[in-house]
């Protein structure tokens, strides 16, 4: 199914955004004039983002590398 490594980290990057964007949220409405309060947790999506970013940092340099010893 996954046959190069493009495609393996581009799964891989799907999932972990999928389940990093899941952000914990304490939310409330009130009933009588429905306005929303509350906040919500952006810790597990930054890191989601995060890992994404030096991982796409991490391909470009192994490239750059193997492109200087060619």
């Amino acid at each position: 199914m996954f046959k190069t490594a493009k495609t393996k980290f581009l799964a891989f990057g799907a999932a972990v955004l999928g389940s990093a964007s899941l952000a914990n949220a304490a939310i409330a409405v009130a009933e009588d004039t429905g306005k929303i309060t509350g906040s919500v947790e952006l810790a597990p999506f930054m890191t989601g983002a995060g890992v994404v970013i030096v991982a796409l940092g991490a391909m470009w340099a192994v490239k750059k590398v193997i492109s200087l010893l060619r």
